[in-house]
Parts: C-alpha cells; sequence; structure tokens
C-alpha cells in the first residue's frame, strides 16, 4: 500500500517540489559501463509537455568528453528531512524524490545566444540569487549552459507523507504538531491511482 502513498503524478506538485531543492544528480553512461554522477546546481521550467533542465559546467572534462558520446542522461533530485525523536503518523522521516530522463544539450553563447542566456537567468532564480545581468559582466562566462529535456512521460516523483496540494509540499514541522499516531488517511489517492491503472 505504500507504493500508492509516495508516488506524486501531478505536474504542479513536481514543480513545487523542484523549487525545494538546489542540487541535481547527473547521471551519464560512462565508458566502462558504469554510470557516472556529477552533483550540479540547476534551474528548470515546465511546458505541458516537457521538463527542461538547465545547468553549466566547463568546456572541458570528463562531462564533456562523455555527453558528447553519448547526450541520454538521468537525473535526480532529492531533498530529506528527518524527525527521530518525534514520531508523526507513524513516520520517522520525510522526502521528497524526483527523477527525469531525457538528453542533454550543450549550449554555446556565440551559437544559441538566447538559450544560453534564458539557462543562465534560470541558474539564479531556482536558487533563489538575485541575477547578475550579462550587461553587467566584463566577458560572457566561457561556459557549457546544458539542456536537459525531458518528455514529462519520462518524469516520476514520490513523497513519503502524501501531497495533495502545492501548500502540501513545504516539509511539515512535525515539532510543531501535536502528538499524532493516527496513519495518513489515503483512500482518496489510492482509489486515484486504480482508476488511472485501469484506463
Amino acid at each position: 500500500m505504500r507504493r500508492f502513498e509516495r508516488e506524486v503524478v501531478d505536474y504542479e506538485l513536481i514543480k513545487a517540489m523542484l523549487k525545494e531543492m538546489n542540487i541535481a544528480n547527473i547521471g551519464m553512461n560512462d565508458e566502462d559501463g558504469y554510470p557516472y554522477v556529477v552533483p550540479t546546481n540547476f534551474g528548470f521550467e515546465m511546458t505541458d509537455t516537457h521538463l527542461n533542465i538547465y545547468t553549466h559546467f566547463m568546456k572541458v572534462g570528463k562531462k564533456v568528453d562523455l555527453l558528447k558520446k553519448d547526450p541520454r542522461v538521468c537525473v535526480e533530485f532529492s531533498i530529506f528531512n528527518d524527525f527521530p525523536d518525534k514520531k508523526y503518523k507513524g513516520h520517522y522521516h520525510d522526502y521528497r524524490s524526483v527523477i527525469a530522463k531525457g538528453k542533454m544539450n550543450m549550449v554555446e553563447y556565440d551559437k544559441d545566444p538566447e538559450t544560453w542566456e534564458k539557462g543562465y537567468n534560470l541558474l539564479y532564480t531556482c536558487n533563489h540569487r538575485e541575477i547578475k545581468p550579462l550587461s553587467e559582466r566584463k566577458v560572457v562566462p566561457g561556459i557549457y549552459i546544458g539542456v536537459i529535456e525531458c518528455d514529462l512521460k519520462d518524469v516520476t516523483a514520490k513523497s513519503e507523507f502524501p501531497l495533495r496540494t502545492v501548500e502540501d509540499v513545504p516539509f511539515l514541522n512535525v515539532y510543531e504538531q501535536e502528538d499524532d499516531e493516527i496513519p495518513f488517511d489515503i483512500s482518496d489517492i489510492i482509489a486515484d491511482r486504480k482508476a488511472r491503472m485501469n484506463k
């Protein structure tokens, strides 16, 4: 039954979850057959059909070499809230996680300045920093802006506590709640999942 509780299928909820996160772990296909995973900061935008993830990196290095050979990546985002001394509704922790698959496009400023600057700005806003306009820089940073385009069908998300609205996404401060050992009522979530599976 817990698998019903954890799945998140509402894209507005996923968008709200991503706004709470600040690290993207990007998995690439290494030549030795093992995944090569790199943590990066990120920006994102979501359309009706895609999640587009923006990151940045130098123009030389192992990431670039691997991505030129195989642009397919898997991206993982997660945050975890632990409260081992305060059990709440049968739980000692809560988490949010998002996984997406897509292809990385490495954008250079001189070849696509519009996409490059869009990604540059989203990296600031999604990390809650004030944008430093390119016009205030002496030179444009010599970096790639990486754009990972993920079809929404390749985006999955989970949480420990059930999420029904965007307001549920930030972690609940269980220390401010009265003691509560009654499990979450997730009958509506289970019914919705079964209805989707039967379509």
